[in-house]
């Protein structure tokens, strides 16, 4: 992507007013452009290959086709598309299978403005923007169904060498390469790289993924709510 041009958005959401609010907010900021609107998944799927748009938006529950269905066939046909879900609490399931899924990123609907230009941003950068929240509702659950998770985390960490560590905490405070490169004073090959290997040794399929296991393993704290 041309870091000088803005951002371009899809907004997927069956309810207007949300669509409404998350387009002002979006808009308002000058990095930003919203270059279409869906109200389904079947709607999502059309656009996303006719406008091609920079990062997806994406609603869960909408009828006719709901926005996991739809995330699976845009990134089937593309993918290098960035989907960002937008959810809401006591939808861990959905998040789940979204991550699974190859999302780019999970935003809760309650979140502020400032919280949605810069997920927005990030996953356009190539970042994963996971909202500290989600994250923490999410292994509260999982630590609640298998109580060694935190521990198998720690254990693939343990694996990292000292700078996959401080890259992997990075991923996990929703860092895109070029961030990480800049804090840790590398090139974004470098930091490339070593992603390669991080997914590796942690088995991460994806960078959320990537940055759930720095959650669960302590490397970085989800604040609370």
């Amino acid at each position: 992507m041309d870091i000088d041009s803005p951002v371009t958005v899809l907004l997927v959401d069956d309810d207007p007013l949300i669509r409404a609010g998350l387009g002002t907010i979006l808009g308002s900021d000058q990095r930003i452009t919203i270059i279409g609107e869906a109200e389904n998944g079947h709607r999502a799927i059309e656009l996303s290959q006719r406008l091609e748009p920079h990062v997806i938006l994406m609603d869960i529950r909408m009828p006719q086709l709901d926005g996991l269905s739809a995330m699976e066939a845009i990134l089937e046909q593309n993918p290098e598309a960035r989907v960002l879900i937008l959810t809401t609490f006591g939808e861990e399931d959905y998040i789940n299978r979204a991550m699974s899924g190859g999302a780019a990123g999970f935003l809760l609907k309650s979140s502020g403005p400032e919280e949605l230009v810069g997920a927005v941003l990030a996953v356009a950068e190539g970042a994963a923007a996971l909202s500290p929240r989600i994250a923490k509702r999410v292994i509260d659950k999982l630590r609640g169904i298998d109580t060694s998770a935190a521990s198998r985390a720690q254990s693939r960490i343990s694996s990292l060498s000292s700078r996959e560590h401080d890259v992997m905490a990075l991923v996990g405070a929703g860092m895109s390469n070029a961030e990480i490169a800049g804090r840790l004073f590398l090139t974004e090959a470098t930091v490339k790289g070593h992603m390669t290997s991080i997914m590796h040794k942690v088995g991460a399929r994806n960078r959320v993924e990537a940055a759930l296991i720095a959650f669960q393993g302590g490397i970085v704290s989800p604040q609370s709510p």
